[in-house]
């Protein structure tokens, strides 16, 4: 009995990784980013799979995908409500206070006052912050 042993060498079925560029994926990541917009039919209409999507907006979040421009930030407004018994004096802070800290946390970006902040202060802080 004879037996030939011949290499069986197959192609891959899979061709090679496309390769994009930035400019490419932080403009699906800012699609994908628009209020009402689909994942699914955005990475659709680019011919490319719903999870790299996510893998773009995950990087772009991170900040691989290049600087994040201020005006792809949103700030949510805030409104202050009087108390039901309307006193001013729930309004009042001693800003002279030494001890205490103020945590402002958006995105990445994080504030941080400690100590004792003067009433000048924090009111231009805030006033920078809700524009």
């Amino acid at each position: 009995m004879d037996t030939i042993l011949q290499p069986v060498s197959r192609k891959s079925k899979r061709s090679e990784y496309r390769q994009h560029t930035v400019e490419f994926k932080r403009g699906v990541v800012l699609q994908s980013l628009a209020e009402g917009a689909s994942v699914s039919r955005i990475a659709r209409a680019h011919d490319i799979n719903a999870n790299q999507v996510f893998a773009w907006r995950k990087a772009f979040n991170e900040g691989r995908l290049g600087e994040t421009s201020i005006t792809d930030v949103k700030l949510i407004p805030i409104t202050l409500a009087k108390s039901p018994s309307g006193a001013a004096e729930d309004y009042k802070v001693d800003f002279a206070a030494p001890a205490g800290t103020i945590e402002l946390e958006i995105g990445k970006a994080k504030l941080r006052i400690a100590g004792g902040v003067d009433e000048a202060t924090l009111t231009r802080i805030l006033d920078r912050l809700l524009r």
